[in-house]
Protein backbone atom coordinates (compact mmCIF):
# COMPACT_ATOMS: atom_id res chain seq x y z
CA UNK A 1 0.00 0.00 0.00
CA UNK A 2 1.36 3.73 -1.31
CA UNK A 3 1.77 5.67 1.33
CA UNK A 4 -0.11 9.13 0.35
CA UNK A 5 1.41 12.35 1.01
CA UNK A 6 -0.59 15.98 2.03
CA UNK A 7 0.53 19.35 2.22
CA UNK A 8 -0.85 22.66 2.20
CA UNK A 9 -2.41 26.06 3.28
CA UNK A 10 -6.07 27.06 4.26
CA UNK A 11 -7.04 29.80 2.04
CA UNK A 12 -10.63 31.89 2.02
CA UNK A 13 -13.28 30.92 -0.26
CA UNK A 14 -17.40 32.86 -0.08
CA UNK A 15 -20.45 29.93 -0.08
CA UNK A 16 -22.95 30.62 -2.57
CA UNK A 17 -26.48 31.51 -2.11
CA UNK A 18 -29.22 29.00 -1.41
CA UNK A 19 -32.85 29.72 -0.55
CA UNK A 20 -34.73 28.02 2.62
CA UNK A 21 -37.56 28.81 4.97
CA UNK A 22 -35.47 28.68 7.72
CA UNK A 23 -32.35 30.46 6.70
CA UNK A 24 -31.94 33.69 7.98
CA UNK A 25 -29.04 36.68 6.82
CA UNK A 26 -26.96 37.80 9.28
CA UNK A 27 -23.54 40.11 9.87
CA UNK A 28 -20.92 41.17 12.07
CA UNK A 29 -17.92 43.01 11.85
CA UNK A 30 -15.08 41.97 14.53
CA UNK A 31 -11.90 43.20 15.08
CA UNK A 32 -9.50 40.62 16.28
CA UNK A 33 -5.64 41.41 17.86
CA UNK A 34 -3.39 38.12 17.99
CA UNK A 35 -1.23 37.42 21.21
CA UNK A 36 0.48 34.73 19.58
CA UNK A 37 4.05 36.58 17.93
CA UNK A 38 4.38 33.31 15.66
CA UNK A 39 0.67 33.85 14.24
CA UNK A 40 0.84 34.49 10.62
CA UNK A 41 -1.16 37.43 8.57
CA UNK A 42 -3.28 34.59 7.10
CA UNK A 43 -3.55 33.01 10.35
CA UNK A 44 -4.74 36.08 12.22
CA UNK A 45 -7.64 36.66 9.06
CA UNK A 46 -8.79 33.59 9.45
CA UNK A 47 -9.29 33.44 12.85
CA UNK A 48 -10.84 36.98 12.89
CA UNK A 49 -13.08 36.06 10.10
CA UNK A 50 -13.88 32.77 12.32
CA UNK A 51 -14.98 34.87 15.14
CA UNK A 52 -16.82 37.00 13.16
CA UNK A 53 -18.86 34.04 12.33
CA UNK A 54 -18.98 33.68 15.83
CA UNK A 55 -20.42 37.11 17.35
CA UNK A 56 -23.02 37.10 14.00
CA UNK A 57 -24.80 33.79 15.06
CA UNK A 58 -24.47 35.33 18.93
CA UNK A 59 -25.98 38.55 18.44
CA UNK A 60 -28.75 36.99 16.00
CA UNK A 61 -29.67 33.87 17.92
CA UNK A 62 -28.48 34.62 21.59
CA UNK A 63 -26.54 31.94 23.31
CA UNK A 64 -27.27 29.20 26.08
CA UNK A 65 -25.88 29.28 29.21
CA UNK A 66 -25.74 26.10 32.03
CA UNK A 67 -23.69 26.09 35.36
CA UNK A 68 -22.63 23.04 37.17
CA UNK A 69 -21.75 23.64 40.92
CA UNK A 70 -20.44 21.38 43.42
CA UNK A 71 -19.74 21.51 46.87
CA UNK A 72 -16.73 19.76 48.04
CA UNK A 73 -17.05 19.39 51.88
CA UNK A 74 -13.74 18.83 54.23
CA UNK A 75 -13.46 17.71 57.58
CA UNK A 76 -11.06 17.75 60.18
CA UNK A 77 -10.36 17.57 63.90
CA UNK A 78 -10.86 21.07 64.16
CA UNK A 79 -13.29 22.58 61.57
CA UNK A 80 -15.14 21.85 58.36
CA UNK A 81 -14.30 23.68 54.69
CA UNK A 82 -16.41 23.57 52.20
CA UNK A 83 -14.96 24.07 48.59
CA UNK A 84 -17.61 25.56 46.03
CA UNK A 85 -16.75 24.06 42.18
CA UNK A 86 -18.68 26.37 39.45
CA UNK A 87 -18.62 25.10 35.87
CA UNK A 88 -19.97 27.40 32.95
CA UNK A 89 -20.29 26.65 29.64
CA UNK A 90 -22.35 28.51 26.29
CA UNK A 91 -24.00 27.67 23.69
CA UNK A 92 -24.61 29.28 20.33
CA UNK A 93 -28.16 28.61 19.47
CA UNK A 94 -27.36 29.13 15.64
CA UNK A 95 -25.62 27.75 12.96
CA UNK A 96 -23.51 29.17 9.69
CA UNK A 97 -24.74 27.68 6.46
CA UNK A 98 -23.12 29.98 4.20
CA UNK A 99 -20.88 32.82 3.50
CA UNK A 100 -21.94 35.36 1.11
CA UNK A 101 -19.41 37.92 1.84
CA UNK A 102 -15.56 37.90 3.21
CA UNK A 103 -13.80 41.10 3.52
CA UNK A 104 -10.90 42.63 5.67
CA UNK A 105 -11.25 46.33 6.61
CA UNK A 106 -7.93 46.94 8.44
CA UNK A 107 -5.04 45.14 9.07
CA UNK A 108 -2.10 46.28 10.77
CA UNK A 109 1.28 45.15 12.43
CA UNK A 110 1.58 46.63 15.85
CA UNK A 111 4.43 45.65 18.56
CA UNK A 112 4.99 42.11 16.92
CA UNK A 113 1.54 41.13 16.71
CA UNK A 114 -0.92 41.62 14.01
CA UNK A 115 -4.75 43.10 14.44
CA UNK A 116 -7.36 42.31 12.05
CA UNK A 117 -10.81 44.17 11.72
CA UNK A 118 -13.22 42.14 9.41
CA UNK A 119 -16.98 42.19 8.24
CA UNK A 120 -18.58 39.09 7.17
CA UNK A 121 -21.98 38.52 6.12
CA UNK A 122 -23.61 35.21 5.14
CA UNK A 123 -26.73 32.94 6.23
CA UNK A 124 -27.55 31.02 9.38
CA UNK A 125 -30.40 29.25 10.78
CA UNK A 126 -31.38 28.24 14.36
CA UNK A 127 -31.00 24.71 16.10
CA UNK A 128 -33.79 22.94 15.03
CA UNK A 129 -32.52 19.49 16.75
CA UNK A 130 -30.36 18.81 19.08
CA UNK A 131 -26.96 16.68 16.69
CA UNK A 132 -25.25 13.67 17.31
CA UNK A 133 -22.44 14.18 20.23
CA UNK A 134 -19.60 12.60 17.83
CA UNK A 135 -15.80 12.65 19.17
CA UNK A 136 -12.73 12.20 17.23
CA UNK A 137 -9.26 13.13 17.00
CA UNK A 138 -6.71 13.56 14.17
CA UNK A 139 -3.80 12.19 15.92
CA UNK A 140 -0.11 11.52 14.65
CA UNK A 141 0.52 8.06 16.09
CA UNK A 142 -2.18 5.01 16.79
CA UNK A 143 -1.59 5.15 20.58
CA UNK A 144 -2.30 8.56 20.54
CA UNK A 145 -5.87 10.02 21.65
CA UNK A 146 -6.15 13.58 21.86
CA UNK A 147 -5.43 15.98 18.68
CA UNK A 148 -1.82 17.08 19.39
CA UNK A 149 -1.17 21.39 19.08
CA UNK A 150 1.22 20.69 16.15
CA UNK A 151 1.69 18.20 13.19
CA UNK A 152 5.45 17.46 12.30
CA UNK A 153 6.66 17.52 9.13
CA UNK A 154 6.16 13.42 8.13
CA UNK A 155 4.01 12.70 10.74
CA UNK A 156 1.32 9.82 9.67
CA UNK A 157 -2.31 11.39 10.09
CA UNK A 158 -4.62 8.77 11.96
CA UNK A 159 -8.29 9.58 12.66
CA UNK A 160 -10.16 8.44 15.82
CA UNK A 161 -14.11 8.27 15.94
CA UNK A 162 -17.15 7.20 17.55
CA UNK A 163 -20.59 8.08 17.81
CA UNK A 164 -23.45 7.48 20.16
CA UNK A 165 -25.99 7.45 17.14
CA UNK A 166 -25.50 5.22 13.73
CA UNK A 167 -24.77 7.27 10.49
CA UNK A 168 -22.73 8.16 8.13
CA UNK A 169 -19.42 9.67 7.34
CA UNK A 170 -17.43 11.85 4.93
CA UNK A 171 -13.68 13.62 5.93
CA UNK A 172 -11.75 16.42 3.50
CA UNK A 173 -8.87 18.15 3.49
CA UNK A 174 -8.28 21.23 1.78
CA UNK A 175 -4.90 22.51 0.56
CA UNK A 176 -3.43 25.40 -0.35
CA UNK A 177 -4.36 25.24 -4.23
CA UNK A 178 -7.75 25.52 -3.50
CA UNK A 179 -8.37 21.63 -3.70
CA UNK A 180 -10.65 19.95 -1.17
CA UNK A 181 -9.39 15.96 -0.76
CA UNK A 182 -11.83 13.20 -0.02
CA UNK A 183 -9.82 11.08 2.79
CA UNK A 184 -13.10 9.45 3.73
CA UNK A 185 -14.70 7.13 2.17
CA UNK A 186 -11.52 5.87 0.72
CA UNK A 187 -10.83 5.42 -3.37
CA UNK A 188 -11.47 2.03 -2.92
CA UNK A 189 -14.69 2.68 -1.56
CA UNK A 190 -17.62 2.20 -3.49
CA UNK A 191 -20.13 3.94 -1.18
CA UNK A 192 -20.74 7.92 -1.15
CA UNK A 193 -19.89 7.98 2.66
CA UNK A 194 -18.66 5.70 5.15
CA UNK A 195 -21.60 4.34 7.43
CA UNK A 196 -20.65 4.20 11.03
CA UNK A 197 -22.11 2.19 13.92
CA UNK A 198 -23.09 3.06 17.20
CA UNK A 199 -21.08 3.08 20.65
CA UNK A 200 -17.91 1.72 17.99
CA UNK A 201 -14.48 3.42 18.23
CA UNK A 202 -12.70 3.75 15.10
CA UNK A 203 -9.44 4.13 13.83
CA UNK A 204 -9.31 5.54 10.16
CA UNK A 205 -6.19 5.73 7.66
CA UNK A 206 -4.15 2.84 9.39
CA UNK A 207 -4.18 -0.10 7.30
CA UNK A 208 -3.01 -2.13 10.34
CA UNK A 209 -5.99 -1.47 11.88
CA UNK A 210 -8.01 -1.14 9.01
CA UNK A 211 -8.30 -3.87 5.96
CA UNK A 212 -8.38 -1.90 2.66
CA UNK A 213 -7.20 1.36 4.39
CA UNK A 214 -5.66 4.23 2.98
CA UNK A 215 -2.88 5.86 4.77
CA UNK A 216 -1.86 9.74 4.88
CA UNK A 217 1.39 11.39 6.09
CA UNK A 218 1.48 15.36 6.17
CA UNK A 219 4.39 17.36 4.85
CA UNK A 220 5.02 20.91 4.40
CA UNK A 221 7.74 22.88 2.13
CA UNK A 222 7.49 25.92 4.34
CA UNK A 223 8.45 26.73 8.20
CA UNK A 224 4.62 27.07 9.24
CA UNK A 225 1.22 25.69 7.38
CA UNK A 226 -1.96 24.70 7.82
CA UNK A 227 -4.71 22.45 6.90
CA UNK A 228 -7.90 22.36 7.08
CA UNK A 229 -10.06 18.78 7.78
CA UNK A 230 -13.96 18.99 7.01
CA UNK A 231 -15.63 15.96 9.51
CA UNK A 232 -19.17 15.39 8.24
CA UNK A 233 -21.59 12.94 9.97
CA UNK A 234 -25.17 12.73 9.76
CA UNK A 235 -27.70 9.89 10.87
CA UNK A 236 -28.90 10.24 7.85
CA UNK A 237 -27.33 8.87 4.40
CA UNK A 238 -25.84 11.28 2.20
CA UNK A 239 -23.89 10.94 -0.64
CA UNK A 240 -20.25 12.76 -0.62
CA UNK A 241 -19.55 15.47 -3.07
CA UNK A 242 -18.93 14.66 -6.80
CA UNK A 243 -15.35 14.25 -7.49
CA UNK A 244 -12.56 13.11 -9.95
CA UNK A 245 -9.14 11.12 -9.49
CA UNK A 246 -6.91 13.60 -8.50
CA UNK A 247 -2.88 13.47 -9.75
CA UNK A 248 0.25 13.06 -8.23
CA UNK A 249 2.02 15.06 -5.37
CA UNK A 250 5.68 16.11 -5.20
CA UNK A 251 6.47 12.89 -4.27
CA UNK A 252 5.07 11.50 -6.75
CA UNK A 253 2.27 9.72 -4.67
CA UNK A 254 -1.42 9.24 -5.88
CA UNK A 255 -3.82 11.67 -4.36
CA UNK A 256 -7.04 11.24 -3.62
CA UNK A 257 -9.98 11.86 -5.79
CA UNK A 258 -10.68 15.74 -5.43
CA UNK A 259 -13.08 18.63 -6.20
CA UNK A 260 -12.57 22.56 -5.77
CA UNK A 261 -12.91 24.19 -2.28
CA UNK A 262 -15.70 26.44 -4.00
CA UNK A 263 -17.27 22.95 -5.20
CA UNK A 264 -17.04 21.18 -1.58
CA UNK A 265 -18.52 24.51 -0.23
CA UNK A 266 -21.76 24.84 -2.66
CA UNK A 267 -22.19 20.84 -1.72
CA UNK A 268 -21.63 20.95 1.70
CA UNK A 269 -24.51 24.36 1.83
CA UNK A 270 -27.07 22.27 -0.31
CA UNK A 271 -26.74 19.30 1.92
CA UNK A 272 -27.22 21.54 5.11
CA UNK A 273 -30.07 23.12 3.92
CA UNK A 274 -32.19 20.00 3.49
CA UNK A 275 -30.68 18.08 6.41
CA UNK A 276 -30.43 19.46 9.66
CA UNK A 277 -28.77 16.98 11.61
CA UNK A 278 -26.06 16.99 9.68
CA UNK A 279 -22.78 18.00 11.49
CA UNK A 280 -20.28 19.92 10.20
CA UNK A 281 -16.88 20.14 11.85
CA UNK A 282 -13.91 22.41 10.42
CA UNK A 283 -10.35 22.13 12.10
CA UNK A 284 -7.37 23.60 11.31
CA UNK A 285 -4.24 22.05 12.22
CA UNK A 286 -0.50 23.43 11.92
CA UNK A 287 2.02 21.81 10.55
CA UNK A 288 5.96 22.58 11.02
CA UNK A 289 9.18 21.69 9.80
Amino acid sequence: MKRIFLYGLLTLMTLPLFAASDIVRVSATYEYISDNARETPEQAEQTAIERAKQKALEEHFGVDVTAVTNTLITNNSQHSEANVFSIGETAVRGEWIETTKEQVLEKSFINGFWMVRVRVEGRARSHTTAKADIRYAFVKDVQDMESPVTFRDGNDLFLRFSSPVAGYLCVYLVDEAQNAYCLLPYMSQQTGSQPIEANKDYLFFSERHERGAQEYTLNTERSSEQNAFYVIFSPNNFTKAADHQAGKNFRDEQLPRELTYEALLKWLSRVQTKDPQLLVKRDVITIRK
